[in-house]
């Protein structure tokens, strides 16, 4: 296993971008904006995502009250969808610097990056599990028949595999299943699923070991003719899962929440984050996806998407409304996707002086690393 090493820092506070000299001067200063302290890094919340914002997609980092925005990696190649280790020192993410998108480990210890595979199909959504032991993630192995020309139709499984890459399985081997989402005590993966020829998607349950799958009752949804989106999120109790859903007699997708037994079904969001209801690609908008759940089970962020743009929303888990953006940035202005929330764990301790200038950066020119 062979990691890359990350080079020449970029820093962010809100948009502007802060050279590498003014960066050097504020670490002599023992001032850089936003590693402050331990006990602050530790007790703030914020969360991760991938925006377009430069050209190319890269992973950020902002404040729950959007302030404080910074990046963590700037690479000509596109990085998305980022996972964490559960104490915040690992950051897993979809990137497509090989030609092919696969998943990637990056340590933020010593800002050293490796590829989590040697595979050669496309990977996706790569998603940790909360005891740290297993990376599950989605494949799409465009090679196969049943993928070729089907467009977003295709056939796709989820993978998983131990944290170093080793002991790599299939957990699934029928139908287009979405993102992986694990369950608090890592015993149960949660995804939506469909058969080919199925429009309307379910939400399934099964071990991590592929086993004892089911799926979730969802009477409610199909009265309302809801179609379900391709990712979803368990609540930290294990108690539920959150996802998005489109129902057309609204013309609108919908964050919701159902009960792990297929009861209590609701939709969070009412109306919408103040966007009209217009038709984009046959879907309704704006489009909600990629919800995630907070640690402490209150709030549920997720990507609000309108044509040219989107945002990061939260909102509260239990009370009904629209949710809070994050950038409130003009449309048209950049792709916002794929939050995540930053365990406390991460920058918690403080880096050497060696490291700190560099902690985070730009990746280096496309490099292959292999296990």
């Amino acid at each position: 296993m062979r990691w890359t090493r990350i080079e020449t820092p970029l820093f962010f506070t809100k948009s502007r971008l802060v050279g590498p000299i003014l960066a050097a001067v504020l670490f002599l200063n023992g001032t850089l904006p936003f590693i402050g302290n331990s006990a602050d890094a530790a007790g703030s919340k914020r969360i991760s995502f991938a925006s377009k914002r430069t050209g190319n997609f890269d992973i950020y980092v902002i404040n729950t009250d959007g302030e404080n925005l910074r990046s963590l990696t700037n690479h000509p190649a596109d990085e998305r969808s980022p996972a964490w280790s559960p104490d915040g020192q690992l950051l897993a993410y979809a990137s497509n610097q090989d030609g092919t998108y696969r998943i990637y480990v990056m340590d933020t210890r010593t800002r050293e990056h490796r590829r989590l595979t040697n595979r050669h199909e496309e990977e996706w959504f790569p998603a940790w599990s909360p005891d740290g032991q297993s990376i599950a993630f989605l494949s799409i192995d465009h090679e196969k028949p049943e993928n070729k020309g089907l467009g977003h139709a295709h056939r796709s499984d989820i993978y998983k595999t131990e944290a170093n890459g080793e002991n790599l399985r299939q957990l699934t081997n029928q139908g287009t299943n979405g993102r992986p989402a694990w369950s608090p005590d890592s015993q149960w993966i949660a995804f939506i699923s469909r058969h080919r020829g199925n429009e309307r998607k379910g939400i399934y349950m099964m071990d991590a070991d592929g086993r004892r799958l089911r799926r979730i009752n969802d009477k409610a949804v199909q009265a309302l003719n809801g179609i379900f989106r391709g990712e979803c999120s368990w609540s930290p109790d294990g108690k539920q899962i959150a996802f998005g859903m489109d129902i057309p007699k609204q013309k609108r997708t919908h964050l919701c929440v159902i009960d792990t037994d297929g009861k209590n079904f609701h939709q969070l969001t009412q109306g919408g984050p103040g966007l009209e209801p217009v038709a984009v690609i046959g879907f309704p908008n704006p489009l909600i996806s990629y919800p995630a759940w907070s640690p402490d089970g209150d709030r549920i962020a997720y990507s609000v998407l309108e044509p040219g743009s989107s945002d990061i929303y939260v909102i509260n888990a239990i009370n009904n409304g629209r949710g809070k953006p994050l950038l409130m940035e003009k449309r048209g202005l950049s792709l916002n996707l794929y939050p995540a929330w930053v365990p406390e764990g991460f920058l918690s301790v403080s880096p050497s002086a060696e490291k700190q200038t560099t902690l985070w950066g730009k990746l280096k020119q496309p490099e292959k690393a292999t296990k």
